[in-house]
């Protein structure tokens, strides 16, 4: 109820925020809108009142040309009236009179069409400025529609503004809602998750009493005749089948083949998540995972990893203290919180495998060991390429990267969180067959144009156990894990299966021999086995052979093993590390001693005289060999006496019996 009122409290005051940002937003708008048409309705009347004086400013000028034009009319009217009659012009000497009429009638014809262009030149000068002034008065329409224009564009990108940030307001406060549902619900995950820990605990030792209740009293190991015997043993019996049939339930309700659990995710340890506590004190001192706190959101830390996580280590090369770019974003993936469908996105990630490994590494270290299989299952058969490093020449598939990260208990120098012994041989189980169904993906892509057709007869493999069935199609989602889908023989279902655990039993492809696409290697089995078609061991048997091997490892080989003496402190610093060339020749040239060669010199006739007088003298060397003779060669007589010289110094026998 208090997460539900708060909750109702937090969506009221998130609706009030975004309402009183669309109010101060629409009365920005109303103002812009009334700015904009007082503007407009100034623009209007300074217009008016241009054309106004242009027209008053035409008409003076007409009235003026027409007084003009009329008083100059007056005034040749009265100089003709008052002048005298001029007499008519005589000729000049040498003219006749009608030659003299024409050139007059000449100079007036000429006369009067100077005065039509005078005329017409006035009226084009008119016209001159009456467009003019018409285009003028264009020119400030224009202008004033212009700016109308301007200030409609202004108040329409002033709306949009207030709409953007009335949206914004409402976006971060409906992700400040998600995150905080989300916490609630991953707080509220953990403690279910810690309730039914318990409830398992409680009930595990409830079956244990019971257990210890039903067995026998009076013999330690089984005994096939005693009754109380048998009856532990058929309790046990129907216990571990009641296990088995809950197990496959479970694995048929949650589905290995679909896309994993989604929303909130349960992490086990939410101090560590599964981290070494010297790799996590590293990982939090470090600089860059200082740097990732800026991060805030999914997106930039998908952008920071793509930029620099180049490695899959969790240091970095040549040093034990600084760790990864990659360790250091999976770590801030912890603490940053993330649900089921984010980190689906990591697995699934096409642009970069580094990104993948991300999302394998926070499901095994943070993750319950139970739900391991259910996450990592579907990507024990990916064959994407994946090399350690970007500069690293040795390769490997993220299947093989997934199935070591299933089967071993250190990933490089950092121990992965224990699993149990129940869960370990569960994975031990369904890692068995994937060697066998990687060697058969490798060779069904060599087929890939017949598991597209419709009907073709296969064999499945489901839970160890082979059924026929029909294809209806080849499911090409991820090109790395290629699956078909298949209607059941026995059932009338459809179910979609990797290619890892299909064979082609259609008569009709017998004899086909498959083609490679491009970029892939032969699909030719290396141990002549057409894994296509073959079904090969089945997956008891194979349990069974990695278990052998697992045993024979653990048996020492030949006398006694004993565990290596802890290295001190000191004598770690003298070990040798991996080094790059450059820091190699380095260390190389401060440390090199160049090696002199010591020429001995022949002995002095001193020293050799000096020798001769220690060696022992010939008197002593024959006392010698006379001691030698008579204590040292002597033989033994019949009668077990020694047969000397017969002298005085004949050694004395003693003899037994």
């Amino acid at each position: 109820m208090a997460i539900a009122s708060a909750q109702a409290k937090a969506q009221q005051a998130a609706q009030q925020a975004a309402q009183q940002a669309l109010d101060a937003a629409q009365a920005q708008q109303a103002a812009q809108h009334q700015a904009a048409a007082q503007a407009a309705a100034h623009a209007a009347q300074a217009y008016a009142q241009q054309q106004h004086q242009a027209h008053q400013q035409a008409a003076v000028n007409q009235a003026a040309q027409q007084a003009a034009h009329q008083a100059a009319v007056a005034a040749a009217a009265a100089i003709a009236q008052t002048a005298p009659a001029a007499p008519p012009p005589q000729a000049p000497s040498g003219l006749s009179a009608a030659d003299y009429q024409a050139a007059l009638d000449a100079q007036a014809a000429l006369d009067a069409h100077t005065a039509a262009s005078l005329a017409e030149l006035q009226a084009q000068a008119q016209a001159h400025a009456q467009a003019a002034a018409a285009a003028q008065a264009q020119a400030q329409v224009q202008a004033a529609a212009k700016f109308a224009q301007d200030q409609a564009m202004a108040v329409a990108e002033a709306q949009q503004r207030a709409a953007a940030q009335a949206q914004a307001i409402a976006m971060a406060e409906q992700t400040r809602m998600q995150q905080q549902q989300q916490q609630q619900q991953r707080e509220q995950a953990i403690e279910m998750a810690k309730r039914r820990r318990e409830d398992q605990v409680k009930k595990a030792a409830i079956e244990k009493d019971a257990e210890e209740k039903l067995r026998c009293h009076l013999h330690k190991k089984p005994n096939k005749v005693c009754k109380f015997c048998k009856r532990y043993q058929e309790h046990i019996a129907s216990r571990d089948q009641l296990k088995s049939q809950e197990g496959k339930e479970l694995d048929s309700k949650k589905g290995f083949q679909n896309s994993g659990p989604r929303g909130a995710l349960e992490i086990v340890n939410t101090k560590t998540y599964g981290f070494s506590p010297l790799l996590q004190t590293h990982v939090v001192e470090s600089a860059h995972f200082k740097a990732l706190l800026s991060l805030e959101s999914f997106e930039q830390m998908i952008e920071e990893m793509q930029q620099f996580a180049n490695s899959i280590e969790p240091y970095m090369a040549n040093s034990n203290t600084t760790p990864s770019a990659l360790f250091a974003c999976l770590y801030r993936m912890f603490t940053m919180g993330i649900d089921g469908r984010q980190l689906r996105k990591l697995m699934d990630y096409l642009d970069n495998a580094y990104i993948r490994c991300v999302g394998f590494l926070f499901i095994r270290f943070g993750l319950p060991p139970d739900q391991l299989w259910n996450w990592l299952g579907e990507y024990v058969l990916d064959d994407e390429e994946l090399r350690p490093a970007k500069d690293s020449e040795w390769r490997t598939t993220i299947g093989e990267f997934v199935e070591g990260l299933l089967s071993q208990d250190k990933y490089y120098s950092t121990v992965l969180p224990r699993l149990p012994m129940s869960t370990k041989r569960q994975l031990e189980a369904k890692l068995a067959p994937i060697p066998q169904s990687r060697k058969r993906s490798k060779c069904n892509l060599a087929f890939l144009e017949v598991y597209r057709e419709h009907g073709v007869k296969v064999e499945v493999n489901i839970d160890g156990e082979w059924f026929t069935g029909t294809t209806l199609e080849l499911v090409e989602d991820a090109p790395s894990r290629l699956k078909a889908t298949v209607r059941m023989d026995n059932d009338d279902s459809e179910k979609t299966v990797n290619l890892g655990k299909i064979i082609m039993s259609d008569s009709r492809y017998k004899n086909t021999v498959g083609r490679m696409p491009r970029g892939r290697s032969r699909s030719r089995s290396r141990d002549g086995v057409d894994w296509a078609r073959e079904k090969g061991k089945s997956d008891k048997d194979l349990v069974e052979e990695m278990r052998k091997m697992d045993r024979e490892k653990a048996v020492c080989a030949s006398g006694k093993e004993y565990a290596k003496k802890p290295v001190g402190y000191k004598a770690a610093c003298a070990l040798p590390r991996e080094q790059g060339a450059a820091s190699h020749r380095l260390m190389e040239e401060e440390t090199f001693v160049p090696m002199k060669q010591v020429r001995r010199r022949s002995p002095s006739p001193v020293r050799q005289e000096q020798d001769f007088r220690k060696a022992p003298s010939a008197e002593h060397q024959s006392r010698m060999q006379q001691l030698f003779e008579k204590y040292g060669m002597q033989k033994a007589g019949p009668g077990g006496a020694a047969s000397g010289s017969g002298s005085a110094d004949q050694t004395d026998v003693l003899r037994f019996g």
